[in-house]
């Protein structure tokens, strides 16, 4: 069996209700775990990656579908999404199985959507959240997603301090829709960097970013006003050094500030977005 899932709509701001509860977003892959007939994880596009976490099939409840996010931890204890993302595209049996045991995912649970044959979603939140902490033994690799009452600046400031992705504010009385929601709002911690433009990709205009010390920090595609752009290739114009069949290349004098979701562990930066040149 397979659920639609519930999608997070964005707040423009962080905030605090009595009305919501809020909890750490991890930087992972969405999944649905139903065990009605057998154990099968589902990912949010109804792809199936059952092979490639063997460690998770530790039969949790019977006739039960879970939702909750696929995560990798680093020695730090951090969610570490290259982790997450090598263990996803893995195909080969053996090695699946080797980093099964040296590179584990671990299943945060957020969510029961089907138990004992009944349909939990038209049910509120607070209740699903009973539920599943009744059903759920916890795991070696399947955890239940804490969560904290009213006090989403409270939480948001411990996230910003651990410099993890962000936090999710649910409403209490929310049911389980399958579509995008209002009654579930994501709250991004930004992370900024100050990046050096070495060039620009032909196709889509994509800034070629890196580093101070010129280590690759990604391709920044959003967050250009028309007038930066103006004003970027009035000056990338006087600056190029020379051309391939994707890039521009310049020379590396333009600065700018970017942010996005966390840097990857080769200081990749996720999701960038341009916020401003540096003059």
């Amino acid at each position: 069996m397979f659920y639609q899932p519930m999608l997070l709509g964005t707040s423009k701001s962080v905030f605090s209700s009595p009305n919501h509860i809020f909890e750490t977003k991890y930087d992972g892959i969405r999944i649905l775990y139903s065990n009605v007939d057998k154990p099968i994880l589902y990912t949010r596009n109804r792809g199936i990656v059952t092979k490639q976490f063997p460690e998770l099939l530790i039969q949790p409840p019977p006739n039960t579908i879970l939702d909750g996010e696929m995560v990798v931890f680093n020695e730090d204890g951090k969610d570490d999404f290259d982790g997450i993302k090598k263990r996803f595209f893995m195909k080969k049996e053996e090695k699946i199985f080797v980093y099964a045991a040296s590179l584990p995912a671990t299943y945060m649970v957020f969510d029961i959507l089907h138990h004992e044959g009944k349909d939990l979603r038209n049910l509120p939140l607070l209740e699903r959240k009973s539920i599943l902490n009744n059903v759920l033994v916890e795991q070696k690799y399947i955890h239940r997603v804490s969560f904290v009452d009213t006090k989403g600046e409270e939480l948001f400031s411990e996230i910003q301090d651990k410099k993890l992705e962000g936090i999710v504010a649910k409403q209490k009385a929310s049911k389980y829709v399958g579509k995008r929601s209002s009654q579930w709002l994501k709250m991004i911690n930004w992370l900024e960097a100050e990046a050096v433009i070495t060039g620009y990709r032909k196709k889509d205009n994509a800034l070629l970013c890196c580093h101070l010390d010129l280590r690759p920090l990604g391709l920044v595609l959003s967050g250009m006003s028309p007038v930066h752009r103006e004003a970027f290739f009035k000056i990338a114009r006087g600056i190029k050094t020379g051309e391939d069949w994707e890039y521009i290349h310049l020379e590396p004098l333009l600065r700018c500030q970017v942010k996005g979701r966390g840097f990857t562990s080769k200081g990749i930066l996720r999701s960038p977005i341009f916020v401003d040149f540096i003059l």
